[in-house]
């Protein structure tokens, strides 16, 4: 169960050579455009035509190191434009399809990870996959009527409620929470079909925090668009932020300044740090364990006081700006106040770590194994607990080509820290490994040099496609710029969109009712993050 580090050299294996080949896969599939002029940056983009989009995703997600990271629409064409980003070794490609009609394939039969975005997209678009398979209700409320906000059209009928069929009968019956659960706490609300003990089934509603962010991001200006960005998963701000800013740049052709670059990946791992201690704060509340989680909040506390002191901002708003970073870190503060505060959490998991009523709650709890992981697209702690080494961070080319002089995690190589055995206390064990690996990396990048720097954002457009680490994993953003440099179409993908989805598998590898609480915090999400 003991946490692995796996060393990543500083050369990376380009990703030009698998990314020919599976261009050439598809090109052979007919009706393929690899396009040069207009095609997102960041990333190789591929135009296919509908009748062999079913064929190519066949092809995509059966090749190994290749997982579908994102799905989403637009209506910039005469027809809405279905994307779908795949994640190769190290590298990203975008595949774009105009859908005539209603109906696409049905995607998510073959790769599914998909599910969710085929109910976003029914809900914001309209258009649906073929076959009339149930699609949940995701982001829009139930009273979304035809005046509600949409990025496109209303669908012809409205989403099925999120949960899928079941029967209860015997000693079995559904217990609503939710969604006011706690002061403090999201509102999410969970259908949980119990038995008293064991849980049989659970379903979420995740709409209660929809803000209808992408459809407010239409028509500013990637400067204009950074506050909302940044607050579409406030506990990701830095992560998110830095996606978001990353596809602008690619859609504009420029880079930040190298120190500004640095700046942004201190702001990205003390984000990091703060955020897995308080999941070891709510996973001690979960379990019970007042002391631990006081010791564990105190080292949340003095860490978010770092935040504050090193960038002004105890949540590290406003430090990511498209083109660059907006503050510059206080180093000499930074150097003196951040080892006191993470000593403070490696003290307390240490002795969380040498209780047996803590360790036992963890262990062989909300399981989820490595295939789980793959099918469902998983990422972040929650990815890695399952042995599976995925972190946006070795990714390093750089949106539009590349940083002037490489991505800071190219300069300084992350050791990702992965576990086997897919359970709470693996999860719990990642994060402490990546923490203390924050830590390392934030005096490297002092040690290089860091600055409140940016490039100036040229006129024009583009599309571009931006990434980052966040502390729930991988976060993608794509951004479509007119003529004048104002955005037609922003897609913002967090980290909590991809693992809410294995949160239900989690808690079905029989659990009892009191074990959820625990999953969840092992999980650390946000239902912001997927309702957006």
């Amino acid at each position: 169960m003991t946490p692995t580090h796996l060393p990543i050299p500083p050369s990376l294996p380009q990703a030009a050579g698998t990314t020919e080949q599976l261009v050439r896969q598809l090109v052979g599939l007919g009706g393929v455009e690899v396009r040069d002029s207009g095609a997102t940056r960041g990333a190789v983009t591929v135009r296919m035509l509908p009748e062999i989009l079913e064929a190519a995703t066949h092809a995509l997600a059966g090749t190994a190191g290749t997982r579908l990271a994102d799905m989403f629409a637009d209506n910039g064409g005469d027809a809405p434009t279905l994307r779908l980003v795949w994640a190769l070794e190290s590298g990203y490609l975008v595949t774009e399809t105009e859908i005539e009609g209603d109906q696409y394939p049905p995607l998510s039969d073959i790769a599914p990870a998909a599910f969710v975005e085929e109910c976003e997209i029914y809900e914001q678009f309209g258009i649906r996959p073929a076959g009339g398979r149930p699609l949940n209700r995701v982001m829009l409320p139930p009273h979304a009527g035809p005046g509600f906000p949409r990025l496109g059209h209303q669908p012809a009928q409205p989403p099925e409620e999120t949960h899928a069929p079941h029967t209860v009968g015997g000693q079995a019956f559904e217990f609503p929470f939710g969604p006011v659960r706690q002061v403090g706490v999201e509102s999410l609300y969970y259908g949980l079909v119990t038995s008293g003990e064991e849980v049989v089934d659970l379903y979420l509603f995740t709409w209660h925090k929809h803000r209808g962010v992408e459809w407010r991001l239409r028509g500013t200006t990637p400067r204009e668009a950074s506050f909302l960005a940044e607050r579409a998963e406030g506990l990701s701000a830095v992560a998110v932020g830095w996606a978001f800013a990353a596809a602008a740049e690619a859609a504009l052709g420029i880079a930040p300044p190298p120190a500004a670059a640095r700046t942004r990946a201190v702001a990205l791992e003390l984000e990091r740090l703060y955020n897995h201690a308080a999941a070891t704060a709510a996973l001690c509340q979960a379990t019970g364990l007042t002391v631990g989680q006081s010791a564990a909040e105190i080292a949340l506390e003095r860490l978010l006081r770092v935040n504050a002191a090193v960038f002004g901002h105890r949540y590290l708003f406003g430090v990511i700006d498209p083109g660059g970073a907006g503050r510059a870190p206080d180093a000499d503060v930074l150097r003196r106040d951040l080892p006191g505060a993470f000593g403070e959490l490696r003290r307390a998991a240490d002795a969380l770590l040498a209780t047996n009523s803590f360790v036992d709650r963890l262990e062989a709890t909300g399981i989820l194994t490595a295939e789980q992981g793959r099918r469902l697209g998983l990422v972040g702690p929650v990815a890695r607990a399952t042995g599976l080494a995925l972190d946006a961070r070795l990714n390093t080319s750089g949106p539009g080509g590349g940083y002037a002089e490489g991505s800071p995690y190219a300069e300084h190589p992350v050791k990702v820290v992965a576990a086997e055995g897919g359970d709470v206390l693996a999860r719990f064990q990642v994060m402490l490994g990546e923490a203390a690996e924050s830590v390392r990396l934030i005096d490297e990048f002092l040690d290089a040099g860091t600055a409140a720097d940016r490039t100036p954002l040229p006129r024009g457009g583009g599309t571009g496609l931006g990434w980052a680490e966040s502390p729930r994993g991988e976060v993608l953003a794509w951004v479509a710029l007119d003529e004048t440099g104002r955005i037609t179409r922003a897609r913002l993908r967090p980290g909590s969109a991809r693992n809410w989805r294995g949160f239900d598998d989690a808690c079905r590898s029989q659990n009892v009712f009191t074990d959820i609480p625990i999953i969840e915090a092992s999980f650390w999400l946000t239902a912001a993050g997927l309702a957006r």
